[in-house]
């Protein structure tokens, strides 16, 4: 593989955070419902404070800072210094090789132009600089983008908790995919995703 896939791809850039530029952003980027959900894990959800967003920012640094089983990176255009996500790798355990993968991006826009690469760059960095052996998601049942953009990426179904997720009223299955090294190795192979 080329190092240079490591941190770049054709139109995204893994760089580190700048709070203070970084947390107006995600403080705008948590009035949308599902990213206040997955930013808090309080009994409810409300928009963040851009003094919340930092606290956000630091509790991730910390975690790691605290370990050298977390990684946090924000997903920025080749462009300009523009926040348009985050790519965190969390709970690697590196005897087993395995760890959890969480990709936010924040507007419907740049999901929409971005998630397909973005999940390509994060997956280049989690097997190929990491060299992890598997990589695990969970997307709640409802989310039928995330669902898609992991089915699109050759993810496997593996697990299925039944009304584990309460949305708008009802409960819903969380899902958890899979992506193992060797299917990514044949995916970045075969289908020449390695941007």
């Amino acid at each position: 593989m080329n190092n240079h896939f490591i941190f770049e791809s054709r139109e995204l850039r893994l760089t580190p955070l700048n709070i203070e530029q970084d947390a107006p952003v995600l403080a705008q980027w948590s009035r949308d419902l599902e990213i206040a959900r997955r930013l808090r894990s309080d009994p409810f959800v409300q928009p963040l404070s851009v003094s919340e967003a930092r606290r956000v920012f630091e509790a991730w640094l910390k975690e790691v800072e605290a370990s050298n089983r977390n990684t946090l990176f924000a997903l920025r255009p080749q462009e300009d210094e523009r926040l348009v996500g985050f790519l965190r790798i969390t709970g690697i355990l590196w005897l087993h090789g395995t760890a959890n993968f969480e990709l936010l991006l924040g507007s419907e826009e740049d999901r929409m132009r971005y998630a397909d690469e973005a999940l390509v760059l994060g997956l280049n960095y989690a097997f190929g600089e990491l060299h992890l052996f598997r990589v695990s998601v969970q997307v709640p049942e409802y989310d039928a983008a995330g669902r898609a953009l992991y089915d699109r990426a050759r993810f496997t179904l593996e697990v299925r908790q039944r009304q584990a997720v309460f949305h708008e009223g009802r409960t819903w299955d969380r899902l958890q995919f899979g992506m193992l090294r060797p299917e990514w190795e044949a995916f970045y192979q075969r289908e020449g995703v390695a941007l």
